[in-house]
């Protein structure tokens, strides 16, 4: 615990309260999705808003579940050499009952079919094209739908919320100078996460994949996927992979950025390259799959995305998705050399972005309505919209902890170069 001692002299620099700019951004991003929003239902596109809230919202709630989820894998195996950008993963953890609240305002707003929000699920709104279909009837009831949602989100919060609390007590010991409990609670915890993380990765791999399967696959009913859960994750963990090399890039004029070396950029950036190719690995699964099966109820959900504006979305996300961060990312530098990598980290986040907007919108909207009224910047402002609420959280949470695990036992390890 000697660098948590020495640390304490300085503790106020570990806090992270961002620059005034990068806040007033944020700011304007929110007043700028709610515009969108606003002039989206003033155009009688209800639905099409609706849509463009939930794939913008899952995304960066995936950014933040996910980095609870690798929290959570590292505890249970014990992992050293993440702990400098642990907290980092909590900061984005934090955005989850956000988007979880912001989730329920979703579903209440397709329950009383609020602005055309009945309209996002077709299934909803016209019970009887799923009558020849018995197993996706009986599943596919919209009160019993709306039940698991709810359920889900609670316990996904209730998971993610505990793991913070646990984390985050240690470092409060810390910072009212207990450095005796600090330590004591340092060990402790790090037993208890270690136990835990097991079954509440259990939990969370159950609950994400039901989660995707209810709000985002059965957007499309009458199709469906048995690598579903599996495909998320993997689109999830390599748009996670991106947001955090960036977030740690923009963190290396910080006092916490002397914590950060090369090992964890270039962990994290073999993570993500890695994740590229489980990406590709599990999209070609699908398409390969539907296409020797040749069945009209599968193969019709990628016809349709053949069409108008869907179809340069089609060509674009495997190319910045796979192609160029595939070949791009070989080198050893190219992980860890800042230009470079964030160039690449940017590339995946608009390639995700995409994949999310194509699995959502083409069943919102027809292919020949892109253009109306404002067109896609309605989906822009959207995005605007919640990666300022995103980016608002991030700084509510690293103005109030201390932005490095001080009172985690591992994090002298992790200096000091141990996996």
């Amino acid at each position: 615990m000697s660098i948590a001692k020495d640390l304490y002299k300085e503790k106020e620099s570990l806090f992270l309260t961002g620059s005034s700019t990068l806040r007033m951004a944020a700011l304007v991003g929110i007043v700028i999705g709610l515009v969108a929003a606003g002039i989206g239902f003033f155009t009688h596109q209800g639905p099409r808003v609706w849509g463009a809230l939930l794939f913008n919202l899952f995304f960066f709630f995936c950014l933040g579940f996910g980095a609870m989820a690798f929290a959570a894998m590292q505890d249970v195996i014990g992992a050293t050499w993440g702990r400098p950008i642990r907290r980092i993963q909590e900061a984005f953890g934090a955005f989850v009952p956000v988007a979880s609240g912001l989730f329920v305002v979703f579903i209440i707003a397709v329950m009383f079919d609020i602005g055309g929000a009945g309209k996002v699920y077709r299934w909803i709104a016209n019970p009887d094209m799923l009558h020849h279909f018995w197993g996706k009837r009986s599943w596919l009831q919209p009160n019993l739908m709306y039940a698991r949602v709810f359920f889900i989100l609670a316990l996904l919060t209730y998971l993610v919320i505990w793991q913070l609390r646990l984390t985050l007590n240690r470092d409060k010991a810390w910072l009212e100078g207990r450095h005796d409990d600090a330590v004591y609670l340092g060990e402790e915890v790090r037993v208890k996460t270690k136990y835990w993380s097991a079954p509440i990765l259990v939990c969370y791999g159950v609950g994400f994949t039901f989660l995707c399967f209810d709000v985002m696959m059965s957007l499309s009913p009458t199709w469906f996927s048995t690598l579903w859960g599996g495909w998320q994750f993997a689109v999830m963990m390599q748009t996670l992979m991106a947001a955090l090399l960036i977030t740690m890039f923009s963190l290396k004029s910080h006092r916490i950025g002397e914590f950060i070396k090369q090992q964890q950029f270039h962990d994290v950036g073999k993570l993500m390259h890695g994740f590229t190719i489980f990406f590709a690995y599990l999209t070609y699964a699908h398409i390969l799959t539907y296409w020797y099966g040749n069945v009209p109820e599968e193969t019709e959900y990628y016809i349709h995305r053949l069409h108008g504006p869907w179809l340069y979305f089609v060509y674009a996300i495997p190319l910045l998705g796979f192609v160029v961060p595939l070949y791009l990312l070989i080198p050893k530098w190219a992980k860890w050399s800042k230009t470079w990598t964030i160039t690449m980290s940017t590339v995946i986040l608009f390639a995700q972005w995409l994949t999310y907007q194509l699995i959502v919108q083409p069943e919102v909207i027809k292919h020949e309505d892109f253009l109306k009224g404002i067109g896609p910047l309605l989906e822009v402002g959207m995005f605007l919209g919640i990666a300022g609420l995103f980016v608002t959280t991030f700084f509510w949470f690293s103005r109030r902890y201390p932005m490095l695990p001080v009172a985690d036992p591992l994090l002298e390890e992790a200096v000091h170069g141990h996996h």
